[in-house]
């Protein structure tokens, strides 16, 4: 009564907050992360699933269970299962230690494989080392946005799309046999960079200034525009050369 009557004296029209962004298909999303994956890594991997090493098939499966997780939570979520939403988060974080030991193991016995081309092995350690430690960056600032929804979600949902570049890559090269590797490569961080763009703007529409999607966009442009000078350089050499020869990737 007392807003429609201040509306008639004033002539003011009533402020609108824009509508948040819902989350409650997000698990939709996901699952087209990891179909994405499935179909990127499916020759190499999951064709053949238990044949690789023991940390290439522990990292793999983490990796594959991160995103199978997530997208648990959020289906949960989207039915009211707040409990089990929250058991399963358990489960996710007990995930990341393992994946991130396990990640470490395999950039390190890369560094060593003669069959990848000595100058594509730090090029792939560019990558894989600060995603490594981003998705511990994201994990972090959404452990501590935990009572702040709108952020905690933004944070973890941005975790999926630290595995995309790798599978689009292989992906495209698949698809588009013809295409250079590189094309294919830098084809695949402008599609992640796309959907950061596209997640900003809808955000934005909506009112939402939150960080992970600008932080992650921030990420994934430097990886492609350093990884070219840092990968070649003779210092970043010489680190993964003394990474590699470490005794516990021998």
């Amino acid at each position: 009564m007392t807003t429609s009557a201040s509306i008639g004296i004033t002539g003011a029209a009533p402020s609108v907050r824009p509508r948040s962004v819902s989350y409650g298909h997000a698990h939709w999303y996901f699952l087209a992360a990891l179909a994405a994956t499935l179909a990127g890594f499916w020759p190499s991997f999951f064709r053949h699933l238990g044949a690789a090493d023991f940390w290439h098939s522990l990292h793999g499966i983490t990796a594959t269970l991160w995103i199978v997780g997530l997208a648990t939570q959020s289906w949960l979520m989207s039915r009211g299962r707040v409990r089990w939403h929250r058991r399963v988060a358990w489960g996710v974080l007990l995930l990341l230690p393992i994946l991130v030991i396990s990640a470490l193991y395999v950039v390190g016995v890369m560094q060593r494989n003669s069959a990848i081309a000595p100058f594509l092995r730090p090029f792939f350690a560019f990558i894989d080392l600060p995603s490594i430690a981003f998705l511990v960056v994201l994990v972090v600032l959404a452990l501590r946005n935990v009572r702040v929804p709108a952020a905690h979600k933004r944070f973890m949902s941005a975790t999926v799309l630290l595995g995309l570049p790798a599978a689009l890559t292989r992906l495209y090269f698949t698809a588009f046999p013809n295409v250079h590797p590189m094309l294919a490569f830098h084809g695949s961080l402008v599609t992640v960079e796309v959907i950061l763009l596209v997640l900003i703007i809808t955000d934005r529409r909506a009112g939402e200034r939150r960080l992970a999607y600008p932080l992650s966009l921030a990420f994934f442009v430097a990886i492609q525009v350093l990884i070219g000078p840092v990968s070649s350089s003779g210092v970043w050499k010489a680190a993964m050369a003394w990474y590699g020869s470490l005794p516990i990737f021998s």
